[in-house]
């Protein structure tokens, strides 16, 4: 009876978020539970037992189990990604905080710098406190993650989980992702639209963003005939790609007359790189476009403000609308699906 009563306790906490969204509050019987779930009235009456201790329900002498008044009150959303601090994320923050506000939610946003054991860190403390939603921006997704076990217990527990900006998933999340892919072929394709035949990539190689971005523009070329070279292609991992975050672009410099040599356009990972390789070519005499055009994405404001590169991007608060609407969506058990989030260029 344990792993039953267990597995039932996590359905019906998903079946009381909806009920509660349906503005039901009264339970059905436990001969109904029965039926409903197949199974023994010892297995149910274990179930509500753990409910009623969780504070999600309360019985009534006579008259049955009723959701309590304050359960489900938590309307704080969990936000964990790399660094709440560089870059974009601080502007995707403030916009979620927005967005969700709309809806009298919060955000709490935690950084993981990167590492496995800040992951879990957040993840320990979603379990603990139990909050509306977790939206993910993954560690290193690529990797094989000892984190997955208790991403899936949160998944169990019937807290939702929405990754954000990546299309690998646990069974279970949500997600609300750019097509990366296709995304890279739009700027190859845009680059062959200018003339450009030799054409180099900057992509981050453990996770799964950087990797569709890689596979799209491996697939375009083909397409467009171009030619591939292996040696147009600098992989980095997250501590190179932190490296341009902090202002030192080491790892391009060392690089940039390899990938360059007999190019005329490179795809970057994101407008940081990009700017970056831009600043690198520079020095070197390079003139930017003339001489190498670069493309990246995120259209993020190293691309607004005349950099001289082409960026590609989303809608103005897209994103974070859409990774609202989904966390508020699963957090009151209404139906939601992934959204696929549309570029803009």
């Amino acid at each position: 009876m344990a792993d039953k009563y267990k597995i039932l306790v996590n359905k019906l906490e998903l079946e009381l978020r909806k009920m509660r969204s349906a503005g039901i509050s009264k339970l059905p019987s436990e001969q109904d539970l029965c039926k409903e779930y197949s199974c023994s009235r010892q297995t149910v009456r274990a179930a509500l037992e753990v409910l009623r201790q969780r504070g999600l329900i309360v019985k009534r002498a006579g008259s049955g189990s009723y959701i309590a008044d304050d359960a489900f009150c938590n309307r704080t959303v969990f936000f964990m990604t790399e660094d709440v601090d560089k870059y974009i994320t601080p502007t995707l923050i403030a916009e979620l905080k927005t967005a969700l506000s709309n809806s009298r939610y919060d955000l709490k946003a935690f950084s993981t710098e990167g590492r496995i054991t800040g992951e879990a860190n957040v993840l320990k403390r979603t379990l603990k406190d139990r909050p509306a939603a977790l939206i993910v921006d993954p560690v290193k997704d690529l990797i094989p993650n000892p984190n997955s076990r208790t991403i899936g217990e949160i998944i169990s527990a019937g807290i939702p989980v929405i990754y954000c900006n990546y299309s690998n998933s646990l069974e279970g999340a949500l997600h609300v992702a750019p097509d990366n892919r296709k995304g890279a072929s739009i700027l190859v394709h845009r680059l062959h639209d200018l003339g450009k035949k030799n054409i180099a990539c900057i992509f981050r190689m453990d996770d799964s963003t950087g990797l569709d971005r890689y596979r799209g523009y491996i697939d375009a070329l083909s397409e467009l005939d171009l030619p591939y070279d292996e040696h147009r292609c600098l992989l980095l991992s997250y501590k190179d790609k932190k490296g341009t975050l902090i202002g030192n672009d080491r790892i391009i410099s060392q690089n940039a007359a390899i990938i360059t040599s007999g190019v005329d356009a490179v795809i970057c990972q994101n407008d940081m790189v990009a700017y970056d390789l831009m600043k690198v070519l520079l020095r070197k005499g390079i003139k930017i476009p003339e001489d190498i055009t670069i493309a990246s994405f995120d259209n993020s404001y190293y691309a607004q403000r005349g950099a001289g590169f082409i960026s590609l991007g989303y809608e103005e608060g897209y994103l974070a609308r859409a990774l609202a609407k989904t966390a508020i969506a699963a957090a009151e058990g209404r139906a939601v699906k992934d959204i696929t989030v549309p570029w803009k260029i």
